[in-house]
């Protein structure tokens, strides 16, 4: 049993832990880059998910506030639910999941993307990442 699996537009990639699915959604290689590199990469990952989909969502960093083109802050306000949140590589990917098209299961028994605190309310042996905003329609 794979610990993470990311979905979008039903095509299913299973990792063994959060390093390789970082490397599957950055590149392979994001780490070897400058964090002001990385912080480009997941701004450039977001912006164009957010228009390939033709999404109602933001690209924010918490402490720049929304984005827009070439990095250029819009506004220093922004709502946590509408936003792909860029601040870290682990806030990033859990907020993939404000797409529609974008699912991460992670297995209850390893601890990646979610705490075990934040899993014990959960039964089964995978849970859905965000599946608040998945109810809430993206």
């Amino acid at each position: 049993m794979k610990d993470l699996i990311y979905i979008e537009n039903e095509k299913i990639n299973k990792f063994d832990g959060v390093q390789e699915l970082y490397e599957f959604i950055f590149g392979k290689q994001y780490f070897n880059l400058t964090k002001k590199e990385q912080f480009i990469r997941r701004y450039e990952i977001a912006f164009y998910k957010v228009k390939f989909y033709q999404l109602n969502l933001a690209v924010v960093h918490t402490k720049m506030g929304t984005l827009g083109e070439q990095y250029k802050i819009i506004s220093e306000k922004y709502d946590l639910k509408k936003e792909l949140i860029i601040d870290d590589e682990r806030e990033f990917i859990i907020s993939l999941c404000k797409i529609p098209n974008i699912t991460i299961l992670e297995s209850k028994s390893s601890s990646n993307l979610l705490t075990v605190e934040e899993k014990k309310k959960y039964k089964g042996n995978y849970i859905i990442i965000n599946e608040e905003y998945k109810s809430e329609g993206g």
